[in-house]
């Protein structure tokens, strides 16, 4: 948020407030156009907004990569919706999967949700669950964070990729515009790099994702 604010200024300064994403979409997205503030790393299909017609919307910040997660001692490749039926996945409570959801419905996956990505990747770790899926950005920084790596098996091909955004209200164009202004230059800054690098992220990674071929089916 700092960089993004240095290059803002001096004509705005955004504050960084969390919220959990079920308060978010309840008290302050159901305001479609009345909503006045900026959300930062999402995806216009996260909010059911595939059209743009509901919110503003960023140039991209990066790509991202729903990746499919299981354990070292039975992993899993993913080759399509078919290699995950007799599975048990690991969601996240309140959040969507449309690949998983469909299988879940048909009766061809079981789907057990925790209350965070953390919480999915260390039942897969333990075996508990078969596989989970977690975006690249999240997974890279807590596997990191609570040494899982060694307990966890990445199937070469994403579930998913896509762009994140900031997500803007409809009634403020005028900061639409200098966000793309600011995005423009970071992503010439050194100090934004390395602000990426220190969240474990393969940077090289990321970048050959920015063509790999998929839809934001996963809601995180």
């Amino acid at each position: 948020m700092d960089r993004l604010n240095d290059k803002l200024a001096p004509r705005y300064y955004l504050s960084l407030r969390q919220i959990p994403r079920i308060r978010l979409d309840l008290s302050e997205l159901s305001k479609g156009s009345a909503f006045a503030g900026a959300v930062l790393f999402l995806h216009p299909r996260f909010v059911d907004d595939a059209a743009r017609t509901r919110f503003l919307w960023s140039k991209p910040l990066f790509t991202d990569c729903n990746l499919v997660i299981s354990s070292k001692e039975a992993p899993l490749d993913y080759q399509g919706p078919a290699s995950l039926e007799g599975r048990r996945f690991g969601g996240v409570r309140g959040y969507r999967y449309s690949t998983v959801d469909a299988l879940a419905s048909a009766g061809k996956l079981v789907r057990e949700d925790s209350q965070d990505e953390l919480s999915g990747l260390q039942k897969v770790a333990r075996g508990r669950l078969d596989l989970t899926v977690v975006p690249y950005t999240i997974y890279s920084y807590a596997v990191a964070e609570h040494a899982l790596a060694p307990m966890l098996h990445v199937a070469p091909r994403p579930l998913q990729c896509f762009t994140r955004h900031i997500l803007v209200g409809r009634a403020h164009p005028a900061l639409l515009g200098a966000l793309d202004q600011a995005i423009d230059a970071l992503a010439g800054d050194p100090a934004w790099q390395a602000s990426l690098a220190s969240f474990h992220l393969d940077l090289d990674a990321m970048a050959r994702w920015s063509s790999y071929p998929g839809e934001a089916g996963h809601q995180p």
